[in-house]
């Protein structure tokens, strides 16, 4: 509130002369770059913009978002959705993916307190999972449990309810989030049990806008270790190859 107050005084001060009317202009200008890069076309578009960096091709940038990767020309007036490929070796290198994966493994650490987490006691590698409690590839998931706790896999969910936050799976998965006993509520709902509402501060909305960010279209969709995002379900022989051969 001490912060709003100064703001307010300060706009008042401005509107009361002209140089500090420039002055102001200069500021809000300051303000809208990141390092040399101005955000205030993103800005304007709707993106809430993290990082800009020069990218590996020259006079282009590379933006993080609350929606995830773009590309924008260094005045921030063009933006480009795709993928870079350095093709300068025996295979081409998806550096965009490179980039994305990294970002998935440090914004995960950042939420990994409101996860639901079933821990294999032989744990060999931590899976993340965007569920949805009315899935149905996410139940068969979430039935051959035993089988990834016995391949060492611990699985750490995150919600994320395909129809948005006013449908019923967020409110189930809000509920299971709210529960004395999250592991067994989000069990319940899985098998079409039915859990009392329950209102408390909950992680399902930026779950959510994680998994927006992530690229997550359909649930389950699965991180793995190296950031790696699958899309959909794989059983537990198939899933232990899959991170094995990631590393």
């Amino acid at each position: 509130m001490k912060y709003l107050g100064v703001l307010a005084l300060s706009l008042v001060v401005a509107s009361c002369s002209p140089n500090n009317q420039d002055d102001t202009k200069q500021a809000v200008q300051a303000a809208a770059l990141i390092g040399d890069f101005n955000t205030r076309h993103m800005v304007n578009m709707g993106f809430t913009v993290e990082s800009a960096k020069p990218s590996e091709i020259a006079g282009l940038y590379q933006v993080l978002t609350d929606q995830g990767l773009v590309y924008a020309s260094a005045d921030g007036q063009f933006i480009i959705s795709g993928r870079i490929f350095d093709i300068t070796g025996e295979a081409p290198v998806n550096v965009s993916d490179k980039i994305l994966n990294a970002m998935r493994i440090s914004d995960l650490a950042e939420y990994s307190d409101t996860m639901i987490e079933f821990k294999a006691d032989n744990e060999q590698h931590v899976i993340h999972v965007f569920t949805d409690s009315t899935c149905g590839y996410c139940r068969q998931l979430h039935e051959r449990m035993d089988g990834y706790l016995e391949k060492g896999i611990t699985v750490r969910y995150l919600a994320w309810p395909r129809s948005g936050m006013q449908g019923r799976a967020a409110m189930e998965l809000q509920s299971v989030w709210c529960a004395d006993d999250p592991k067994a509520a989000l069990t319940a709902v899985k098998n079409d049990q039915a859990l009392p509402p329950a209102d408390c501060d909950n992680p399902v909305a930026e779950h959510l806008a994680l998994g927006h960010k992530f690229g997550v279209r359909g649930t389950p969709a699965i991180v793995l270790e190296s950031g790696r995002m699958l899309p959909g379900y794989l059983p537990p022989e198939p899933l232990l190859a899959e991170i094995e051969n990631d590393q």
